[in-house]
């Protein structure tokens, strides 16, 4: 099964997980994590700065800690689900928040050594179900109590803080819920969207005031306003978008299936392909000084844009397929996926001189 891959568990993950049935996501939701000799080694799926820290997520609940630029790692002391984390953010050194499989939000406060959960599914799904009954429209009531009825088994997908306060979540069909009081209470947000056949959220990324979604079937949107109110973009390929990027205030990269990737210098409103001789999708970009951006795709290439040129693969070692990706200090990069946690050569080191350090 490819859940390994963040990307892939709005298609995938919602899929085994309808598949297996509600009634077998609670135990992994209540149990706690899985421990493990080498967290570095897991299957990790996300990774995030969290001030000098390195914090990265994955399967089975799993959390691991760098404080040394991903040389050595050890596992969080406890979090309190055995579901996979599929992203996180933080807002500062010792604050942050994680998402993952039947909808569960945790929360850290002192950099990611121990984190509690603040919502999960269920009550994800009765937010919305509240939220629906209290406007016009009997999709968003039908949408919400499928939700309801279907329990705790659809994954988050992505997430954004603006500050320790205000958050938004987004996920699988849809899914889109914000807190303004640190994740105490997280209300539905799903009736903000134009999103008729309830598609799969898959990325969201901050500029300023803007904030941008990406998911299946070519939906991109923007908020210029916080998540307050979004409109929909034309978006410049049908296909499922997997990562967004934001090189430079206005302009945002929007990538995906089959190694489409296109940029807009306009907020989204004009788009310009990004050519590329790699046909894979993406599923990860990071964004380096200089306006540069980093994707990596599921064939384990990172490749690079500079200037809104076309992507040039790095010509690194070969790779197990990458999950996400991080700029670290001095240059280098660190790409966590099916097999950990990967540190690797900046991309203005000779990768044939230096290699990929473990």
């Amino acid at each position: 099964m490819l859940t390994w891959v963040r990307p892939w568990i709005a298609a995938l993950g919602c899929v085994a997980a309808v598949s297996a049935g509600a009634a077998m996501v609670p135990p992994a939701l209540e149990r706690p994590a899985l421990a493990v000799r080498a967290p570095e080694r897991a299957v990790l799926l996300a990774v995030a700065a969290a001030g000098p820290r390195l914090v990265a997520v994955g399967e089975r609940g799993i959390v691991a800690l760098s404080d040394d630029q991903g040389q050595r790692w050890r596992q969080a002391r406890s979090v309190p689900t055995s579901v996979s984390l599929t992203a996180l953010r933080f807002v500062d050194a010792l604050r942050g928040w994680a998402v993952g499989h039947a909808g569960v939000i945790l929360h850290t406060t002192d950099g990611g050594e121990t984190w509690t959960r603040q919502a999960d599914g269920r009550s994800l799904a009765q937010a919305a179900l509240n939220a629906a009954a209290r406007t016009p429209g009997d999709a968003q009531v039908r949408l919400a109590q499928q939700l309801v009825d279907d329990g705790a088994d659809k994954p988050l997908l992505d997430l954004h803080f603006y500050d320790a306060n205000r958050g938004v979540v987004a996920g699988a069909y849809g899914m889109f819920f914000e807190t303004t009081d640190g994740g105490k209470t997280w209300n539905s947000a799903m009736d903000r969207i134009v999103n008729p056949k309830a598609l799969h959220i898959n990325a969201m990324r901050a500029d300023g005031n803007a904030l941008y979604l990406a998911g299946e079937q070519g939906l991109l949107l923007r908020s210029d306003d916080q998540g307050k109110t979004f409109r929909p973009l034309t978006s410049p390929y049908a296909g499922t978008w997997f990562t967004l990027a934001v090189p430079r205030p206005g302009t945002v990269l929007a990538a995906g299936l089959r190694g489409n990737a296109f940029i807009s210098g306009d907020q989204g409103d004009n788009w310009s392909r990004l050519e590329s001789a790699a046909q894979a999708s993406y599923v990860s970009a990071a964004e380096l000084p200089g306006d540069e951006v980093i994707l990596a795709n599921q064939a384990g290439q990172l490749l690079r844009s500079r200037a809104d040129d076309a992507l040039k693969v790095l010509p690194l070692p070969p790779l197990p397929p990458v999950s996400a990706i991080l700029p670290l200090a001095e240059g280098a990069l660190l790409a966590v996926g099916f097999t950990g946690a990967l540190r690797l050569p900046g991309p203005a080191v000779s990768p044939v001189a230096q290699g990929a350090v473990k």
